[in-house]
């Protein structure tokens, strides 16, 4: 395997038939050897070493790939370990082969082990390869094994790797090579989550945070008011709100419409989904009227443009700050008389859907203001700019202004225009 360049991991179909091949090729070598002493003539085969350029001729293999992947463009940390991930669990099982070399054969044979990793994996199982997790769980047929969502994923990330390697030369021009992950994907359940009913609103918001600023130490203070009614009028995703800056709120110019920009900021750890999440959003009068605009002045008086507007569950604050809120919200919103475990913050997103289109908001402006790519996006781009261009922070304010929601009272949502003090703030005080 060294001497040809060869890595498979030793749990693997392909190793096992590796070895049986090597086995009977010795037991051929011991028939020749006995011929031999027998005094018949037995040539000596030859054996010629791969030379790089015989490497070379069947193109680049998929670590170089995956290699060239990662260096084309910067891309989220959490994409790169992914892709990483799931390149490494299919060498695992078929070796690093050429990219030209990977046929629909090897990418079922990816998918029917992927489709027999359990679920919950813990101690060594956690660490263990591919082929042996997919052992574990063939011999523990009870256990319930990974979704469809996330063979999905990691076949997707494969291809995606694959095709790259086919657009930038690592498939050599003279071969035939077709996408072998093509139509592979699993059917994927369809997502229990759902838009919130008015009387699940109604009781989220008459809660004490909304109508009495009392903040638990888990709604890290204002993110717990703002981030939740946000979601209510943007439709914009937990962590999207989370890393909202003061400079992410601007008013335009011409119109006098606040908006709030969702950009990306690498070199802060913001970033966004997808390129169509990238996007411009107009405040809604109910967020204006709560005393958002303020709250933001107050944050750009107190830390400059640069602010975060919820430091404490902003990107720099790693595991301690929108996925602790997150699990924080959610014990609140149960609490709060949401018992139905359907119904997440992300519920917000296909409430404000519905709003839009209740609003009868044009399909390709609430399309935008939700961040979702569209095939007409390909000649417009995407971003914040392309959106004001093409549809005017007049237009894309009526848009946004559409959504209501008839029954819902929020007359006892009491306004914050200034940031309550919380722990944080008071130890950074006594640090200073």
């Amino acid at each position: 395997m060294w001497a040809f360049n060869i890595e498979l991991d030793e749990h693997s179909a392909a190793y096992l038939r590796l070895g049986t091949a090597c086995l009977h090729s010795y037991l051929r070598s011991l028939e020749d050897i006995r011929k031999r002493d027998e005094g018949i003539t037995v040539e000596t085969p030859t054996v010629a070493l791969p030379s790089t350029a015989a490497t070379t001729a069947d193109g680049g293999t998929l670590k170089d790939a995956l290699e060239g992947w990662k260096k084309h463009r910067a891309r989220p940390k959490r994409t790169g370990d992914e892709f990483s991930r799931s390149v490494e669990m299919f060498i695992q099982l078929h070796g690093n082969m050429p990219v030209a070399a990977i046929k629909k054969a090897h990418a079922l044979e990816f998918r029917k082990a992927l489709q027999d990793v359990p679920r919950q994996r813990t101690g060594d199982l956690l660490r263990a390869t591919l082929p042996a997790q997919a052992a574990w769980g063939r011999e523990h047929s009870e256990e319930p094994r990974i979704t469809a969502a996330t063979i999905n994923k990691q076949l997707g990330a494969v291809q995606s790797i694959c095709i790259w390697a086919s657009d930038n030369g690592l498939v050599p021009d003279d071969m035939q090579w077709t996408d072998p992950f093509s139509k592979l994907r699993l059917p994927e359940e369809r997502s229990e989550r759902t838009s919130f009913e008015i009387a699940e609103l109604q009781s989220l918001f008459n809660a004490s945070v909304f109508t009495e600023h009392q903040f638990p130490l888990g709604a890290h203070g204002a993110a717990g008011f703002w981030l939740p009614l946000l979601a209510l009028f943007t439709g914009a995703r937990q962590a999207e709100l989370g890393s909202l800056t003061a400079a992410n709120v601007q008013t335009d110019a011409e119109t006098g419409v606040a908006l709030l920009y969702f950009v990306t900021e690498r070199a802060r750890g913001k970033r966004v989904k997808t390129d169509a999440s990238e996007r411009v959003v107009p405040v809604h009068p109910e967020v204006i009227r709560l005393g958002f605009l303020s709250y933001v002045g107050e944050r750009r008086k107190a830390d400059g443009a640069d602010a975060w507007l919820f430091p404490s569950v902003a990107p720099d604050r790693g595991r301690a700050g929108v996925p602790a809120w997150s699990q924080w919200f959610g014990r609140y919103l149960r609490a709060a008389g949401v018992t139905d475990k359907a119904k997440v913050f992300h519920s917000f997103r296909h409430t404000v859907k519905d709003a839009l289109r209740r609003g009868r908001a044009d399909h390709e402006m609430r399309e935008a203001l939700i961040g979702h790519a569209q095939a007409s996006s390909v000649s417009w781009g995407y971003g914040a700019n392309a959106m004001l261009s093409r549809f005017g922070a007049a237009g894309l304010s009526d848009a946004i202004n559409r959504i209501s929601y008839p029954g819902l009272d929020l007359s006892r949502v009491k306004p914050l225009g200034v940031p309550p003090r919380t722990r944080d703030d008071t130890k950074e005080n006594r640090a200073g």
